[in-house]
């Protein structure tokens, strides 16, 4: 579908049920409806000793009941360090099935599940956990992140243990997704032929009676929500001597040059490259206004070159360099972004993606060294980024 881009679409937003902001995008060429709920409930607002609650309300509600109206509606969800995202086809001649799925989920009613299906659905965030305990590099990333940032909490998925998971009760799920569920944060990304909207509007007038603000505190039955803490990592062990370089950055502001710094063409990763081993690793944390690009070596005779290399990028006109392959990234996003566009999903994927849940400012954008000493990121150097 090659016009997808040229084919305006008519954006409007609307207040839907219980304060919830909808916000609905027509398109005259699509064949299907594409929903995407974001909920200001991440694993940062997990209990204190029971981290994981989040991840395990996301599975829990992908699973709700298929005999209570529009349960059967089939989800993808993904559970992050502020926030869970719910995302979800229809069809367009019956787009308010989709719609009423999603306005269940946001209303903050928690998942009812039999114990057989809770335990089940435990286990199944068991073996992801358990994912980490055997590969601690998969803890690396949020403990970076946590060190880097001046936003607090972005190691709370690095805090998730097999023991932490354990303790988790059906209380504690209805707790969390009570308190963080509902709320100003909340948004419904909706994408869809014209014809579909007036199911739409149909499904929200309907809804909106039965979608109350979240409830109290459900007296001693719920574990009260854990104020985000810096640090708290567990102990990083046997992954000492890593070197990682990590970029501090507002989650809300794409950039090329910057995505251009990090690149494995670019002149940090792609310098030491020349005369020593290559990364071994790279992901992105991202929190409400923050978000920590790093890159990871199992090299820790690189880290006085890699030292010097920074302190020589950031003392001149760093954006100079980088002008060429900012270009050919751009061609490449743009390429990229064009196929992403050409469904209803993945424009509302989009949106949701690009969505700043409400939040402080991002602090000065900067670039650290970093290496792994006795289980503990240690900061070699830091530097600014004007």
């Amino acid at each position: 579908m090659n016009d997808t881009e040229a084919v305006p679409a008519a954006r409007g937003t609307v207040l839907g049920s219980g304060g919830l902001h909808v916000e609905w995008e027509a398109l005259p060429w699509a064949h299907s409806v594409g929903a995407a709920l974001v909920v200001g409930c991440g694993s940062r607002d997990d209990p204190a000793g029971r981290e994981g609650t989040a991840h395990l309300a996301e599975h829990l509600q992908v699973l709700a009941d298929p005999a209570a109206g529009a349960g059967g509606v089939p989800l993808d969800a993904v559970t992050g360090v502020d926030r869970t995202t719910f995302r979800g086809t229809g069809d367009p001649d019956d787009a308010g099935r989709l719609v009423r799925r999603l306005l269940d989920i946001a209303s903050g009613r928690g998942p009812r599940t039999a114990p057989d299906v809770f335990e089940g659905e435990r286990n199944a965030v068991l073996l992801e956990t358990r994912r980490m305990d055997h590969r601690p590099m998969l803890r690396l990333g949020p403990a970076l992140a946590a060190a880097a940032a001046d936003e607090p909490g972005l190691d709370a998925v690095g805090r998730t243990t097999t023991r932490s998971v354990g303790r988790i009760t059906p209380a504690d799920v209805r707790g969390v997704v009570e308190r963080g569920y509902p709320g100003a944060g909340a948004r419904l990304f909706l994408a869809g032929p014209p014809g579909a909207a007036d199911g739409v509007r149909a499904a929200l007038d309907r809804h909106r009676p039965t979608c109350a603000p979240p409830r109290g505190s459900g007296g001693d039955t719920t574990v009260p929500r854990r104020p985000a803490e810096p640090g708290g990592h567990l102990p990083l062990h046997g992954l000492d001597g890593l070197v990682a370089v990590t970029l501090l950055r507002p989650r809300d502001t794409p950039s090329l040059t910057l995505d251009a710094l990090l690149d494995p063409r670019g002149p940090i990763v792609g310098h030491p490259a020349e005369d020593g081993p290559r990364p071994i690793g790279r992901t992105v944390v991202e929190g409400r206004s923050e978000r920590v690009d790093m890159v990871v070596w199992r090299a820790e005779d690189i880290a006085v070159p890699l030292e010097r290399r920074l302190a020589q990028l950031v003392a001149g006109d760093w954006r100079a360099p980088l002008a060429a392959l900012t270009g050919r990234l751009r061609d490449a996003r743009a390429a990229a972004r064009h196929w992403q566009l050409a469904t209803p999903l993945g424009r509302v994927g989009d949106a949701a993606d690009r969505y700043a849940l409400p939040g402080r400012p991002c602090g000065p954008r900067r670039i650290a060294l970093w290496r792994v000493t006795g289980g503990t990121p240690e900061c070699l150097a830091r530097h600014p980024l004007p």
